[in-house]
């Protein structure tokens, strides 16, 4: 039967019945049956901030001085991690959002559409592409599944005139693998060179912070011109809420005439931007010490994950980088969906075939423990 517009009103009661049939549906990260996804859930203090917010559009930041403070504020603190300075700097819905911007911004940029990408981009370039008319071509990954530099080398200067811009990522979707962004950086020279960190750029600063030797990926890199990462994966916020730095701050905005603010930078006109004070709230009430504690035991499972995969005959793809481990597996949809209808969210990896797990806050060393039985029973 098909949903048609209500003639009248409901009780609350019976709307409520419904709105509690669909939750009790969805999975969710409380069950610590998610292993698939690099969001988790945020602490109540987020959903309190949260709810205070929601009528706050900086679409339009005129009416809502207070939500643009914090955005300042949000975007100062983070940017210091990142080795940011002074460059611009954008609310954005996540790294998809980001990742639109930078090639935008390439485009108008150079005038050249073609986007070098290593072979481990998100899909959301693909998106990025079609939505700019650019064209995406993927260099090749070494052994280690990272960037080959030399095929980069040899396509800049075979192509440098026709090429807009060079993607470098910061923690692969699949895999958590972080890209020579130094050795791009030299490579690129003058040509528009992103970063993609929507995972790993919250989480490498407090990984190097707590001594893991981990390669240069933000501000620190002199070719680097943009870089998104999302606090709404490893940062705790609220979904949605990435970030957007430039370090050129290229003027691509459209006129908003009837609007505060003169102009809009982001994809987005009306912007749901309850997040962002959300993610203040919690970022001031983990500090640095709360995240590196919070990464720190994501870390501990990610190992110890290993340890009992690699105990029922599953091989590491590679060592880890961060909170994200895949294993190979030669038939990862079949399994993906048999763990599904027992209640389980895993991912898959596709290059090469396997299976990845995420290992976020909401993941318990008793939560590996079932998954890792439950997979030993099904091969």
């Amino acid at each position: 039967m098909k949903s048609i517009f209500p003639d009248k009103g409901k009780d609350t009661e019976e709307i409520m019945d419904k709105i509690d049939e669909a939750r009790e549906k969805d999975m969710n990260f409380s069950s610590g049956r998610i292993f698939g996804s690099m969001c988790t859930e945020s602490p109540d203090l987020a959903k309190e901030v949260y709810s205070r917010f929601l009528e706050s559009n900086l679409g339009n930041p005129g009416l809502y001085p207070g939500t643009s403070q914090l955005e300042e504020e949000v975007h100062e603190a983070v940017g210091s991690l990142i080795d940011a300075g002074d460059v611009e700097s954008l609310s954005v819905g996540g790294g998809t959002e980001g990742n639109i911007i930078a090639l935008w911004r390439a485009r108008e940029r150079s005038g050249r559409r073609k986007v070098l990408l290593p072979e481990s981009a998100h899909f959301s370039f693909e998106k990025a592409c079609s939505l700019l008319d650019m064209e995406s071509e993927y260099i090749p990954l070494t052994d280690d599944f990272k960037m080959d530099i030399e095929v980069l080398k040899n396509k800049l200067e075979a192509e440098r005139e026709e090429i807009a811009a060079v993607v470098g990522i910061a923690g692969t979707t699949e895999l958590g693998a972080i890209d020579p962004i130094e050795q791009i950086g030299e490579l690129s020279e003058d040509i528009y060179f992103h970063v993609d960190a929507a995972f790993g750029g919250f989480v490498i600063p407090f990984l190097e912070e707590l001594d893991h030797d981990l390669p240069a990926f933000d501000f620190e890199v002199k070719g680097v011109d943009s870089l998104t990462l999302d606090p709404h994966k490893m940062g705790m916020a609220p979904i949605p809420l990435g970030l957007f730095y430039s370090r050129e701050g290229e003027d691509i905005s459209i006129d908003s005439p009837y609007l505060t603010g003169g102009g809009q930078k982001s994809i987005r006109g009306t912007r749901a931007s309850a997040s962002i004070p959300a993610f203040w709230a919690v970022m001031h009430h983990f500090g640095k010490e709360g995240y590196k504690n919070l990464i720190s035991a994501c870390m501990e499972k990610t190992y110890y994950l290993i340890d009992r995969m690699e105990e029922v005959g599953f091989e590491p793809i590679i060592e880890p980088n961060m909170n994200i481990a895949s294993f190979r597996y030669e038939e990862p949809d079949e399994m993906v969906e048999r763990l599904y209808e027992k209640g389980w969210n895993v991912s898959r990896t596709v290059h090469p075939k396997g299976l990845r797990f995420v290992v976020m806050p909401h993941v318990s060393f008793e939560g590996i423990d079932e998954i890792v039985e439950i997979l030993s029973g099904m091969i």
